[in-house]
């Protein structure tokens, strides 16, 4: 895919390492000279210096031609008229980042869905720390509504020796790690103690998933 991040910050950067690496034709455009100089340097993409408002910068970036566009700056003005420009030129994929929870219904008046808030992540993120020390959530799914998370089965655990079948009912169990191996399991696959499960699932079934781990 074609795709232009504007934002070269920590997460810019890091996603654009990311996509790089998955083969995609990556741009970015960054507002910091200095910045985008010492991206320049780092990535194996055209990294642009200028401001991503500016309708002659994503014309350079070829923004009529690119498959997604990723707004993901630390200002919510600056993603919703980068997010407009993109609109108007039909760009399929719009992604922005929210850093004021309150800004969302800006974005989604016009017509933009795809939205990453960072402050409710990282806030569910630590809240689910704290509710359960034993469990390692990976990731915050479908704008908080779904969890990506690792649990241990223990000797106690309602999961040891049953099939996927006829335990993962309303969520998904993705990988199994066992004896140093990455299982992609099947419905017949049988859970042991000492497995080390990867769980994609809704957010209401989390805690009946902890009940039974």
């Amino acid at each position: 895919m074609k795709i232009i991040i504007v934002g070269g910050g920590s997460i810019g950067e890091a996603l654009a390492g990311l996509l790089i690496k998955e083969k995609h034709d990556v741009v970015v455009i960054e507002k910091d000279e200095k910045l985008a100089e010492q991206l320049a340097e780092k990535l194996d993409a055209l990294v642009l210096h200028g401001d991503g408002t500016d309708k002659n910068i994503l014309k350079d970036a070829n923004i009529n031609n690119v498959d997604a566009v990723v707004s993901i700056t630390d200002d919510d003005k600056t993603n919703l008229m980068v997010c407009e420009v993109a609109k108007g030129v039909n760009v399929p994929n719009i992604i922005a980042r929210i850093n004021q929870s309150d800004n969302e219904g800006i974005f989604t008046k016009i017509g933009i869905t795809n939205l990453i808030n960072t402050t409710n992540t990282a806030i569910l993120a630590f809240k689910k720390a704290l509710e359960k020390p034993g469990k390692q959530l990976i990731n915050l799914i479908a704008g908080g509504k779904g969890e990506v998370f690792e649990v241990s089965v223990g000797k106690d655990s309602k999961f040891a020796n049953k099939t996927l079948a006829n335990i993962a009912k309303g969520f998904t169990i993705a990988f199994i790690y066992r004896s140093d191996k990455l299982l992609l399991p099947k419905p017949e696959t049988k859970i042991k103690e000492g497995d080390i499960l990867t769980i994609c699932s809704p957010l209401e079934e989390v805690k009946k998933i902890e009940k039974m781990i």
